[in-house]
């Protein structure tokens, strides 16, 4: 059962899909038989090297794309198609007198479930490629022994059962067995190459193509089943109307035939009535009859015209063609013992196909008819054949004629169909496209104007009304944006402390900073603040990525951190215990650098921690030099619960700054696309050593701006400097 309901390399496309191929192999099959392939002789007329059963092509393929029971029903139908065609218009002897119900509508159907069965087992565990071959080759060898061997045998058992002479001449003229076998093997095995490579193809490209490709596709497809169609009508036109023409042609001649024997018999009775010749012995007469040249009515006709017997008394008595002998009998001519074929084909202008025989003694299918000569003592029989061959001698010009002339309007209606298609439908949708890509890619301001059909019309108008409330919805989303980031400004710049002095409580320190977001708001902060009478805290932090997240990241990581360095705990345990709460509540995944310090105001001993943040420079007296503080003491914050903190200490001595600042000035990049560097910041504080931490701040941050003037700003740019100096205490 399984077997049975195997559907196929097709077998998972859509029902649509399998229908049309289906009826597209019912059409090719048919139009097969139609233009005479369906059962293809090889050789010359009557004389045949072989035959092979072109029905087996769809049916192979059928079996193949489609599975068991659709190929024996494409089998069933064809071999109905090929028994009916064999009954109405037969190609030759063979298809004439072999053709049953048994080797056409069963032979065919039993094949293509045979053949179904057959590659269900072959390609079930999907071999590989060249086993694969090998697989489809199997499944067509047996299937050609099979349907060969099947269709001698019911061949063999009709001819012994009907002890027909037509049907034993028939089965001599199929050939070899065995050469049929390997024709309709090779056969199959090619179409199944085809078919499996054509799947294989089509399955491997499941990707979206274009409507004309789509078209072009399904349109060949279409004029091409169409013209096997329209060929096998012609074909099947040009045969009746040959057909018609033989048969008028043979009763024509016939009747001519018959006339002029009346006429020459009627000239005989009459010079036999002469009273000088009534009196004259029996004998006498006789002389004068055989005189009269009766054959003579068949003066002027040859091979080249078909056949004329004149048949007395069931044998030949006259004939042109060497075939027939005098005295051949009705056996040896028709097949039949009696003469009640004659009878029968003289009546009512009957004429029937039957076996001819040309000088070469080939065997062929005629058309044939016969009159009675009335008055005569025998009985005779006139007789009048024309073979297929002559039949049909100028089907196959007439029918390249028609094809050609078939074949170049469907291409014509190709070209023309396939401009109409690119001009009416594919070129407005491509042109729509690339305004929509534009649209897409944000030029709100570009309209879609396909105005060539109704359709289209509406399309553009439907697309740029669609645009036009696009826009508006954007407008008014970027004014409520506006408003909620300027609140979300107001609210971030809100909570960095602003207030300077920064330490009313410790005049020994001089703190200024600020803080620019590359957006409207941003992930740098900063902030400071006392702890006690003698201690203060500060800090600047750089938040991972900008905008929005960064800013809500930042108000967090802002909270906890002061919230733990402003209850007097040690630097390092203030940072690891701001980790360990932002690791806990991080679904973001964001991180965020930070360096922190407190500083006792009386004493200058500074305790930090630096969690990868960049370093800070510290400048040694009022107009001294500056050095790097390159110690790290742990990670980043927000991504490692397991981050340990160290903290360093030193002391300032009275005059000392510290420069503090996130990688928005020293990653600044020009127009050029030139970074500011580590090195210019150090000129520009060596050139302004003497700057006060307000002048320092406001003359760094005008430093990176000139440098990157041109140049969208790439990241938040905050700074913060400390300046610890007793003398102003």
């Amino acid at each position: 059962m399984r077997m049975l309901s195997w559907t196929g390399l097709l077998g998972d496309e859509s029902r649509s899909t399998r229908l049309t191929v289906f009826f597209a192999l019912l059409v090719a099959s048919i139009s097969m038989i139609f233009i005479q392939l369906g059962f293809i002789s090889l050789g010359g007329n009557g004389e045949y090297g072989t035959y092979v059963m072109g029905l087996l092509a769809p049916i192979t393929i059928g079996a193949l794309l489609l599975g068991s029971v659709s190929a024996m029903m494409v089998g069933v139908i064809s071999g109905a198609a090929l028994f009916l065609h064999a009954q109405l218009q037969p190609l030759d002897i063979v298809e004439r007198y072999l053709e049953t119900p048994l080797t056409s509508i069963v032979l065919y159907g039993v094949c293509g479930l045979l053949l179904g069965i057959l590659f269900a087992i072959a390609l079930g565990n999907k071999p590989g490629d060249i086993r694969r071959k090998i697989y489809l080759a199997v499944p067509c060898l047996i299937t050609s022994m099979f349907a060969n061997i099947l269709f001698l045998v019911v061949t063999l058992g009709h001819v012994v059962e009907t002890e027909s002479r037509e049907g034993i001449i028939a089965v001599i003229g199929t050939g070899s067995t065995e050469a049929m076998i390997a024709f309709d093997f090779l056969l199959m095995f090619v179409c199944c190459l085809v078919a499996d490579y054509w799947v294989g193809s089509y399955q491997r490209a499941r990707v979206y193509v274009g409507l004309k490709t789509i078209f072009r596709f399904r349109l060949i497809a279409s004029l091409v089943l169409g013209f096997l169609a329209a060929s096998g009508a012609g074909f099947a036109v040009i045969t009746v109307h040959e057909s018609s023409q033989a048969r008028n042609a043979i009763l024509g001649e016939l009747h001519y035939l018959e006339n002029q024997f009346n006429r020459l018999y009627g000239s005989m009775e009459s010079v036999l009535n002469q009273p000088e010749l009534a009196s004259l012995p029996a004998d006498a007469q006789q002389k004068i009859v055989d005189d009269f040249d009766f054959e003579g009515i068949l003066d002027g006709y040859d091979i080249n015209d078909g056949t004329a017997l004149i048949i007395v008394d069931g044998k030949v008595d006259y004939s042109y063609n060497s075939a027939y002998e005098v005295g051949d009998s009705i056996e040896n001519i028709f097949g039949i013992p009696d003469s009640s074929i004659l009878s029968e084909l003289s009546k009512s202008d009957n004429v029937r196909m039957m076996l001819y025989r040309d000088e070469d003694k080939t065997i062929q299918l005629s058309y044939t008819g016969a009159v009675k000569l009335q008055n005569t003592e025998e009985e005779a029989y006139l007789t009048f054949a024309k073979p297929f061959s002559m039949v049909f001698a100028n089907r196959s010009i007439l029918m390249l004629f028609t094809s050609l002339i078939t074949l170049l309007l469907l291409v014509i209606v190709y070209v023309v169909v396939d401009r109409i298609l690119k001009v009416v439908v594919v070129d407005p949708i491509n042109n729509a496209n690339r305004s929509l890509e534009k649209i897409t890619n944000g030029d709100l301001d570009q309209m879609v104007s396909e105005v060539g059909s109704n359709e289209f019309a509406s399309l553009s108008i439907g697309i740029n009304t669609t645009v036009d409330a696009l826009k508006g919805w954007i407008d008014e989303a970027n004014r409520r944006m506006e408003r909620e980031l300027a609140t979300a400004r107001a609210i971030q710049e809100g909570s960095l402390p602003r207030t300077f002095p920064a330490f009313p409580k410790c005049e020994t320190v001089d703190l200024f900073a600020t803080m620019d977001a590359a957006k409207e708001v941003g992930g740098d902060f900063y902030d400071y603040f006392e702890i006690d009478d003698t201690t203060v805290g500060f800090l600047i932090a750089d938040v991972s990525g900008k905008g929005v997240p960064a800013s809500l990241f930042m108000m967090s990581a802002k909270t906890e951190i002061q919230n733990h360095l402003s209850t007097g705990v040690e630097p390092a345990q203030a940072i690891a215990r701001a980790n360990a709460y932002l690791c806990a509540h991080n679904e973001a995944q964001m991180f965020v650098t930070v360096w922190a310090a407190t500083l006792d105001c009386s004493t200058g001993k500074l305790c930090y921690v630096n969690a990868g943040h960049n370093f800070p420079l510290l400048r040694h007296g009022r107009n001294g030099s500056w050095e790097w503080l390159k110690k790290r003491c742990g990670l980043f914050l927000g991504t490692f619960e397991v981050a340990r903190y160290k903290q360093e200490t030193i002391f300032l001595e009275p005059g000392d700054e510290l420069v503090l600042y996130t990688d928005g000035v020293n990653e600044a990049f020009s127009i050029d696309d030139e970074e500011f560097g580590n090195d210019r910041l150090e000129r520009f504080l060596a050139l302004h050593a003497d700057l006060r931490p307000q002048e320092m701040v406001r003359g760094l941050r005008a430093e990176v701006a000139q440098w990157a003037e041109g140049a969208e700003q790439s990241d938040d740019v905050t700074i913060l400097v400390v300046e610890y100096d007793v003398s102003d205490a």
